[in-house]
């Protein structure tokens, strides 16, 4: 086709003329992406903190009742859903620990570790001691590492748990650290020496369950509470909020992408109207020698797409060094306020197709208005204008 050819010389015949369409793009392309991927780092991280420090889903009392009697019979039955890769009955309650003149508030949390471990992995998590101890040493504890910092707990320093009137003594078999508020608080016990204390007999609080995709969540737990009449939550129904508040920080960051877009349009459009300014005389010859106005629309059309490839390329370029500077040298941010320790890009080749999508719509979309601008001059005005 003759348009593209007339597009390209009209390309390489003014570089200069170019240059600022294909760095508006490449800007644009560059925000965008590093924007999707920060969020969608953002999104990760604050699931995986989420998720990872909890079962993907938990089934509970039924209605009306404080605890789960028959749990090893509930148990086998939450195996037979596929999908599910650990179950673990837990037994929760709160106590306070004393050490000598230290007295603190903690969240005991009765398990097997053997069920436990697989559920959550909390031997990845110790600083110090071995998890399966609970397993043979009934009265051992695994316990949260600020925790035993405030007591000034020692390895091997037995300290005493208190709750209506039972006190337990146990001795520290590990110290956890899970990046969270609950290594402040977290006592994890043997389950029968976590029902001793609690003084409630063979029962546990809820069953813990981990499925092999967290998404896989809400629908097990929608059959476990239709074919068991136990209270079932996923991950998702918990965190319903958070999940609200990311949907919505979401929609803003489109309406930011919707901004950018128009703004770099805009950029193009004016390149490419002060490009007809100036072949004015051209397009006025070229109509006359037999070239319609569909043929006038095509060669500016395919000059803002030719644009587009290396406008995309650039930008992902540039996305991609920011990344990387971004990774080299991570921007420490408040836990407290952002929910994350850190700013980081995350990259994917999704990320990216969008990217290249974005900037061919840019290109295309901005030279709509110049292309059909240039088609409605009269060819006898166009030459003696010039």
């Amino acid at each position: 086709m003759f348009e593209i050819v007339i597009a390209w010389r009209h390309i390489t015949a003014s570089p200069r003329m170019v240059l600022f369409p294909v760095l508006a793009v490449a800007l644009a392309v560059m925000v965008i992406a590093a924007m999707m991927g920060l969020m969608e780092s953002y999104r990760e991280e604050i699931i995986s903190s989420t998720v990872e420090n909890s079962p993907y889903l938990t089934v509970e009392p039924k209605e009306g009742e404080d605890y789960i009697h028959l749990y090893k019979t509930l148990s086998s039955v939450i195996w037979g859903y596929p999908g599910v890769e650990a179950v673990s009955p837990r037994l929760l309650g709160m106590a306070a620990a004393k050490y000598r003149e230290q007295v603190k508030g903690v969240s005991i949390i009765g398990i097997d570790p053997l069920l436990e471990d697989p559920l959550l992995g909390v031997q990845s998590d110790l600083v110090w001691g071995d998890f399966n101890d609970l397993a043979f040493k009934k009265h051992s504890a695994i316990v949260g590492a600020k925790l035993a910092e405030d007591l000034k707990l020692k390895p091997g320093d037995g300290f005493y748990l208190v709750r209506k009137g039972v006190s337990l003594k146990v001795t520290p078999a590990g110290y956890i650290r899970t990046g969270t508020g609950a290594d402040e608080s977290l006592v994890y016990l043997p389950l029968e020496t976590a029902q001793r204390l609690m003084g409630e007999g063979d029962v546990v609080s809820e069953i813990g369950v981990r499925t092999s995709d967290l998404y896989e969540a809400p629908a097990i737990a929608s059959g476990l509470s239709r074919d068991s009449f136990y209270k079932a939550q996923s991950w998702q129904d918990k965190s319903r909020n958070l999940l609200n508040l990311l949907d919505t920080q979401r929609f803003f960051t489109y309406l930011f992408y919707l901004l950018i877009f128009v703004i770099s349009g805009f950029g193009v459009v004016n390149t490419m109207i002060m490009t007809i300014s100036r072949r004015t005389r051209e397009i006025g010859i070229l109509m006359a020698i037999g070239a319609n106005r569909g043929s006038i629309i095509k060669i500016f059309m395919a000059e803002s797409l030719i644009l587009g490839p290396p406008s995309a390329a650039l930008g992902c370029l540039l996305a991609y060094v920011a990344a990387k500077l971004i990774e080299a040298f991570p921007i420490e941010i408040p836990a407290e306020v952002y929910a994350a320790s850190r700013m980081s890009i995350l990259l994917s080749p999704e990320i990216f197709a969008y990217a290249v999508a974005f900037a061919m719509m840019v290109d295309l979309a901005a030279g709509l208005y110049p292309a059909y601008k240039a088609s409605r001059m009269d060819p006898v005005e166009a030459i003696a204008s010039a």
